[in-house]
């Protein structure tokens, strides 16, 4: 059974991200409003392997969580931007590796119950 949209409004858009509240029907006919991300682009994400099967990865705080983690290589692809192309692309920025050959491993929504992103993540050989 799928939920209804008999509504959506903006409460926010900036170049990053588009906030919406949904107004939703149930499949039991109960209405509720429902927060909803939008996202312009999609994300890329590396995982760079060595022959010793260590992965290539960034120690980072993050305001949000106000948190240190291991996070790989990631970011936006432009607009038209090959994919592959954006994971190397993001992989020199923030490592200063360059890798050649990436290989897809697949693709996923990491969030469908709030947001429209879409991931997609590669394999690189170190």
């Amino acid at each position: 059974m799928r939920w209804k949209v008999l509504d959506e409004r903006t409460v926010y858009e900036g170049s990053w991200a588009r906030l919406l509240l949904a107004d939703i029907e149930l499949p039991g006919g109960q209405r509720l409003e429902h927060c909803v991300i939008r996202l312009p682009r999609q994300s890329v994400a590396t995982a760079v392997v060595d022959d010793h099967q260590r992965v290539l990865m960034l120690w980072r705080h993050r305001f949000i969580t106000d948190r240190w983690g291991w996070e790989l290589p990631a970011g936006w692809a432009d607009a038209e931007e090959d994919l592959a192309a954006a994971g190397r692309r993001e992989v020199e920025e923030e490592t200063g590796w360059r890798p050649t050959t990436l290989i897809p491993l697949c693709s996923y929504s990491a969030n469908v119950g709030i947001s429209d992103a879409r991931h997609h993540l590669f394999w690189a050989k170190g």
